[in-house]
């Protein structure tokens, strides 16, 4: 291209989101016959034939350029699909533009999970077209892909210069929430860990409440596998404010080479709330079973190991476009088979999270929780306060990485067997990427490392490790 690098959009970025839902709405006419510097007036009729208008083009790639700029900003479909195989002979084009141009002629005729393939790929190489991130949130809304269309909307409202714009993007999530679908989510991940149970290393020694030192002398437990999670949500909305909501669950650990340490957990909640564009609050009544190899005393086979039930109080709230506020409210009772009947007890977990949205392109979290569990064993029961941060980045070429921090003082109730009340420190740190624009089977592969420790005035509850993994997820 003789006035435009390759990698720089021809679209002004510029526009508001209400002008380009006015250029979107109007009936535009093919505007193949008319050159941006011999626009004719209203009265006025084209100086040039079609013929002679695109040789015209071919002639001056700049205009050629210009016209194909502003046919993009209005999904001008028609003259795109007309012009396009005019502007591919020119020796310099533009690939970006021919594949916008194509994801615009593809949503028009109906093929959208085609232009929303195109889109992504055009928006890991250019995340600050703000249009083009428009094009591509209302191509997955009309695909029905509304978990999508709703991160992609509230990113362009992080980015909204006025109150027009706002009042537009909130329209469709509006709409988004007014609908009574299913949403499905799932992740599968590799493992590879040398420490399944987090023991303490073979030879720790530990002094016990008669003065005698003992040893911890089991070997760490390793194994090979998957980690995987599905879920799946159902609303049904009343009068587009109240709605009642049904969550199917199901997570775990598969270990191909040490299957007594498999860990599966099911569960199903049912909830009522009320949302709007802004907020969404909702109170979930939830039960889980937990299947468990059962560890040494396992034959390979999962096995019934706890039942819990209880309840979970949510709200989203938006406090400004760049601003939201996550909180979570649990109880919980859990009950465990005879075998490990030591272990039951009560939780309450009080979460807290703020996300700030700079732009379109990052986010950053803060988080205060606070955990207590009340035990029939007092050496269980324990208080533990927590602080998280995290910061989420778009990268450019299509790279996102989204890095977690954290810490955490769990202080046990009472002392344990040895006559250590427990007290410990628990750190963890993970960084989490991928690229937008590659995909497995539908798939959005990520790269993911995690690092945990735990000091604790107790040998036998220190530990660390490292966990490297490759993730598959999907929203849907």
């Amino acid at each position: 291209m003789s006035a435009q690098a390759a990698n720089e959009p021809l679209a002004p970025q510029d526009n508001s989101i209400q002008d380009i839902n006015k250029i979107i709405s109007q009936n535009q006419q093919p505007l193949y016959n008319r050159l941006p510097t011999e626009l004719p007036s209203d009265n006025t009729e084209p100086q040039m034939s079609k013929k002679e208008s695109i040789a015209y083009l071919k002639e001056n790639p700049e205009e050629f350029e210009a016209l194909l700029s502003q046919l993009l900003k209005q999904g001008n479909a028609d003259s795109l699909e007309e012009l396009l195989p005019y502007y591919q002979q020119l020796p310099n084009y533009d690939p970006s533009v021919i594949d916008w141009g194509n994801a615009i002629i593809a949503a028009k005729k109906g093929e959208l999970d085609k232009a929303v393939t195109i889109y992504r790929k055009l928006n890991a190489q250019l995340p600050d077209v703000q249009i083009l991130r428009f094009q591509l949130a209302m191509a997955l809304f009309y695909n029905r892909q509304f978990d999508a269309a709703k991160s992609e909307f509230e990113r362009l409202r992080s980015d909204a210069t006025t109150a027009e714009d706002t009042t537009a993007i909130n329209g469709y999530l509006d709409a988004i929430s007014r609908q009574n679908r299913w949403s499905f989510n799932g992740s599968v991940s590799y493992l590879n860990d040398n420490n399944i149970t987090n023991a303490p290393e073979q030879g720790t020694e530990i002094v016990g409440p008669d003065g005698s030192v003992l040893t911890y002398t089991s070997p760490r437990e390793s194994g090979q596998g998957l980690d995987f999670s599905l879920g799946a949500d159902r609303k049904w909305l009343y009068d587009n404010k109240l709605f009642t909501a049904l969550h199917l669950n199901t997570y775990g650990k598969y270990y191909w080479d040490n299957k007594n340490y498999n860990d599966m957990t099911a569960g199903i909640g049912a909830g009522v709330g009320y949302q709007n564009a802004a907020t969404e609050v909702e109170l979930q009544p939830f039960y889980n079973k937990r299947l468990y190899g059962q560890g040494k005393e396992g034959d390979g086979s999962l096995d019934s190991y706890a039942d819990t039930k209880g309840v979970n109080l949510n709200l989203n709230q938006w406090l400004s476009p760049k601003m939201r506020y996550q909180g979570l409210a649990r109880y919980s009772e859990t009950n465990y088979i005879d075998r490990y009947a030591f272990n039951d007890g009560e939780d309450w977990l009080f979460a807290n999270t703020m996300v700030f949205y700079p732009n379109g392109q990052q986010f950053f979290t803060t988080g205060l929780d606070y955990s207590t569990r009340d035990s029939e064993d007092d050496s269980l029961a324990y208080d533990r306060p927590g602080f998280r941060l995290g910061w989420g980045q778009t990268w450019p070429k299509g790279y996102s990485t989204i890095l977690n921090m954290g810490y955490a003082k769990r202080d046990y109730k009472a002392a344990d067997f040895f006559g250590i009340q427990r007290e410990n420190k628990e750190y963890n740190m993970g960084i989490t990427a991928w690229n937008r624009g590659v995909s497995l089977f539908g798939l959005t592969p990520r790269l993911s490392w995690n690092f945990n420790k735990v000091e604790s005035n107790s040998p036998f509850e220190e530990y660390s490790k490292n966990d490297v993994s490759v993730e598959l997820t999907k929203s849907f």
